[in-house]
């Protein structure tokens, strides 16, 4: 009489186990591959909405947002604008100038500033606390005075800087990061950096970057995200 067996034996089961664990590292790899990819493709979408928001701004006042409150003061005819530190100035400068009404504003993405994930202050500073906000720069009565930045998809600030600042290369700032950790924009590897490598030419009128998704600063260079075309 012939017998069968009944179950699996012991190397059976870890065959099986081992394919599914091997399944699952392919799947695990491969999600999170599309996963960066999505975060990147935001982040330039949230840098082309910030493109067109600031070519809105020119069309009405000539030259682009400036990477300082001071300047973005004297522009707008208040020079009592002050940085209340150097964290995040550019983009925190950048921000606050789109959300003026004056001059057929707010320029900045309405959606974009209502996300939560991406209006943040990380360092949680505000603009002339008790004061009235200077007529020009017209923001919604009762709206928040937080200095916002706008985040990537990785919730870092974006790097806002305009390239008359960068020639002149005499700026501090410091981006404060999700983690609570900082990154110094050092002005001189900053020129180096945005200046083409066979032309000697900047990015035209201003730069807009994400340190990507390893969170490092590297000028607009390696999986840094840009709002110029990056150099090979």
């Amino acid at each position: 009489m012939r017998r069968y067996r009944s179950g699996f034996t012991l190397i059976e089961i870890l065959v099986v186990v081992g394919i599914i664990v091997l399944l699952a590292a392919v799947l695990l790899v491969s999600f999170s591959g599309v996963f960066s990819k999505s975060k990147e493709a935001q982040t330039k979408a949230t840098i082309e909405t910030l493109k067109s928001n600031v070519e809105s701004f020119q069309s009405r006042w000539g030259p682009p947002p400036p990477c300082s409150l001071q300047e973005l003061g004297q522009l707008v005819g208040y020079p009592a604008l002050t940085e209340p530190n150097q964290d995040n100035v550019g983009i925190e400068a950048l921000v606050l100038a789109l959300r003026s009404r004056k001059e057929q504003g707010p320029y900045l993405d309405g959606p974009l500033f209502q996300d939560d994930k991406r209006r943040v202050n990380l360092d949680l500073d505000t603009v002339l606390e008790d004061a009235t906000l200077p007529e020009n720069l017209d923001i919604e009565e009762g709206s928040s005075r937080d200095l916002f930045e706008i985040a990537d998809a990785w919730g870092n600030p974006l790097v806002y800087l305009d390239i008359k600042t960068v020639r002149a290369g005499n700026f501090q700032y410091e981006v404060t990061l999700a983690d609570g950790s900082s990154s110094r924009i050092d002005p001189t590897e900053c020129q180096n950096a945005l200046r083409h490598p066979v032309t000697g030419q900047y990015p035209t009128g201003y730069v807009i970057w994400s340190f990507g998704e390893d969170g490092i600063n590297q000028y607009g260079l390696g999986d840094d995200i840009t709002s110029w075309p990056k150099y090979e």
